[in-house]
């Protein structure tokens, strides 16, 4: 029993494939469609159908509704993040008006980050909300310890110092900290002052103590000469801490990190000339500081993986913008399918209202934002757009999403082997290709006599077989 238009773990050894050649592998094999939902208006439906007869690689198929009509499904552009954050808002407090609960709302998004914007325009018309299976943007320790640089070099409060003076590793660990304290008590100093009158002593001169007080000195002298979004950057970049996440491949907080430059710049954007540091501290201090002890009526917040299998009367689909979802990562035609399928669940939670949404403007690193192919591969007919988005924009969107398609079929081109074939490489022997990076250019191989699956590069000997029966072990 499966769904190949919701298969979206491949990268836990799910394979689309299994669904698709289960009745040529397991011959005499009858199939029975089960097209009847239960859950979701005809609209809702209608828009899911219209999105995922784009894949290629599926079992073509309708849902059929059982439900009556319903409401149209909405789709908003805002003119940047705040806007969309802000329309999502108008729509909930319009739903609440009408007699919905709070805890009847689900918001959706592709990656944790994009919550950031969202949180910060609920927080401050103290609309509860609840993030499940993750934290509150705010409460990240990549974006704890980014910001505890930033007071440092304002403040140099003992808070902050003991969350980053030794982030990235400077040895300065336990034993030291504890003689600072001590010092610091005695002399009633703080321990920042504690550590300038110990640099030099036998305890920390095998330490980067030294390193640390020069960054802090050096960048708060320029707290007034530069902009808050630069000093930020260089202040990461130089205390290692940047490098720290890259070394670690932690891309998720990494992404964090640009979402966090991508506020500042906003604040910065909106205040004009009169942005300082220390009033865009006293401004963040409104999230970093909320009580997370959200009540039970509370809008629902979430990854749309932790959405599979859940189902809610309205949901918001948000971030729908090229980069964001798809995401960036997508570079073959395989996992772009896959994405598809992960909206085609993502729409598919919605019961009663289904709403999507993303931002136009540009992207931190000045690129254009294009709206998401899976909203434009949906009928416009199924939809109702809130307000109608620019011909222009709309033309120069598929451009650019042509631009891509066709790089992914060139690079498919150029690969001797596709996800599903069966190879042998001469150390690790028999195997299936899962899935193959044309950009960092290696297969993931599950091969037979290995528990867990391995990364090859394109450049290794493999030999395809003749044999092209699926691997056991993945039955």
């Amino acid at each position: 029993v499966g769904d190949p238009d919701q298969t979206i773990y491949t990268w836990r050894g799910a394979r689309i494939q299994y669904l698709l050649d289960f009745p040529n592998d397991f011959v005499p094999t009858q199939t029975i469609m089960m097209p009847k939902n239960y859950r979701s208006t005809p609209k809702i439906l209608n828009a899911a159908n219209s999105l995922i007869s784009n894949n290629e690689q599926r079992i073509k198929k309708d849902l059929i509704p059982t439900l009556s009509d319903g409401k149209d499904v909405l789709v908003h552009y805002g003119k940047n993040e705040d806007e969309e954050a802000k329309w999502i808002l108008e729509k909930i407090k319009a739903l609440q008006k009408e007699g919905t609960q709070l805890n009847e709302i689900a918001i959706l998004y592709r990656a944790h980050y994009i919550s950031r914007v969202i949180e910060e325009v609920f927080l401050k018309a103290e609309l509860p909300y609840t993030i499940y299976s993750g934290v509150s943007f705010f409460h990240r320790m990549e974006i704890k310890d980014a910001l505890s640089y930033l007071r440092m070099i304002a403040y140099k409060d003992d808070l902050s110092f003991l969350r980053c003076v030794n982030v990235p590793k400077r040895n300065i660990g336990n034993r030291r900290i504890k003689h600072l304290k001590e010092y610091a008590a005695k002399k009633e100093i703080s321990l920042y002052e504690a550590l300038k009158e110990n640099v030099n002593s036998d305890l920390f001169k095998t330490t980067k103590a030294l390193a640390f007080i020069e960054l802090i000195e050096t960048f708060s002298s320029q707290t007034k000469e530069q902009r808050i979004s630069d000093l930020f950057s260089k202040l990461l970049n130089e205390s290692g801490y940047e490098r720290m996440l890259r070394t670690e491949g932690s891309q998720e907080r990494l992404d964090n990190i640009a979402e966090l430059k991508q506020s500042i710049l906003d604040y910065e954007i909106n205040s004009g000339e009169e942005a300082e540091l220390a009033d865009y501290l006293n401004h963040i201090a409104l999230y970093t500081n909320a009580d997370l002890d959200m009540k039970k009526n509370s809008v629902k917040m979430m990854t749309i993986h932790t959405a599979k299998g859940l189902e809610f009367n309205n949901v918001f689909v948000v971030g729908l913008n090229e980069g964001m979802f798809p995401t960036k990562k997508v570079q073959s035609i395989e996992s772009m399918e896959e994405e598809r399928r992960l909206a085609f669940v993502a729409l598919t939670r919605a019961k009663k209202r289904l709403y999507l949404s993303g931002a136009q403007g540009r992207n931190f690193d000045g690129s254009p934002k294009y709206p998401s192919r899976f909203v434009l591969d949906i009928d416009p007919s199924l939809v109702e757009y809130d307000p109608k988005l620019p011909e222009t924009l709309i033309e120069d969107s598929k451009q650019f999403i042509g631009i891509h398609a066709d790089f992914m079929r060139f690079k498919k081109k150029e690969l001797e082997f596709e996800p599903g074939n069966r190879i042998e490489h001469p150390a690790f022997g028999k195997g299936t290709i899962l899935q193959s990076d044309p950009i960092n250019k290696v297969y993931t191989i599950h091969f037979d006599r290995l528990q867990t699956e391995r990364k090859i590069s394109h450049r290794a000997k493999l030999k395809k077989l003749d044999d092209q029966s699926i691997d056991p072990h993945l039955n």
